[in-house]
């Protein structure tokens, strides 16, 4: 017996929407740190909110400059 499928929908009421964006976001950056030290790698991880917020929220694993440097030399070289 497993766990039954939810269908991915936008969360409507604002309190529940924060709090599941919350865990989430704390659940993703836990996963991030986890595929950085079981292998070795820089990871990055960047959250921008609604665009009348201006928040962004973030987990780097090494310097953010650094890794976003690299980024842009592998995409723009």
């Amino acid at each position: 017996m497993g766990r039954r499928k939810i269908e991915i929908q936008p969360i409507t009421h604002e309190r529940n929407r924060s709090v599941t964006f919350l865990k989430r976001k704390n659940g993703l950056f836990k996963k991030a740190y986890e595929l950085g030290v079981l292998c070795s790698v820089d990871v990055a991880v960047i959250i921008f909110g609604k665009p009348s917020s201006l928040s962004s929220h973030q987990y780097c694993s090494a310097d953010i400059r650094d890794i976003v440097q690299r980024q842009i030399r592998v995409c723009f070289p």
